[in-house]
């Protein structure tokens, strides 16, 4: 007697729609994937300032002495440093594709021995370079005492 087998996987039928269903999916969520990653990238850039802020105002606290936090270039989005006359702590690369502004058109941030800046308080923005459905700004503000704070949004 002859038993019938069965065929195990998938058709090829089965395949093309569970693949078309696959790129519809993905085709829809592609928009908003890329608003995901800029915003993110603008976070990170504005973590990574407030980083180099920071390190700048500790090394004038634990040195006894002025510490600048200087832009590279022309703009900030240049990439920037942190030194003081003889040592440089930290080198920061350009930025692509993003626009750091800061509202005072300081070259240099310096801080003081006692951790205050010795320079007119600032904000910084960062946003996109070019306009981004979905994507937002953020606002990195350094006021008297020198403590840098961070903010969605425009300043």
């Amino acid at each position: 007697m002859l038993v019938g087998r069965r065929s195990r996987g998938f058709t090829l039928i089965e395949l093309v729609t569970v693949i078309t269903i696959m790129a519809i999916l993905a085709a829809i969520a592609a928009p908003s994937f890329s608003a995901f990653i800029a915003n993110q990238r603008i976070r990170n850039v504005s973590f990574d300032l407030m980083a180099a802020i920071t390190l700048a105002r500790s090394q004038a606290v634990t040195r006894n002495g002025n510490v600048s936090l200087r832009k590279v270039g022309t703009d900030w989005d240049g990439g920037w440093k942190v030194s003081n006359d003889t040592l440089t702590f930290q080198n920061q690369e350009a930025y692509k594709n993003l626009s750091i502004t800061d509202s005072a058109g300081l070259s240099a941030i310096t801080y003081g021995k006692d951790g205050r800046p010795v320079t007119a308080s600032t904000k910084f923005t960062i946003a996109p370079s070019a306009a981004v459905s979905g994507v937002s700004s953020r606002c990195i503000s350094i006021g008297l005492s020198g403590v840098p704070s961070s903010n969605t949004g425009a300043c």
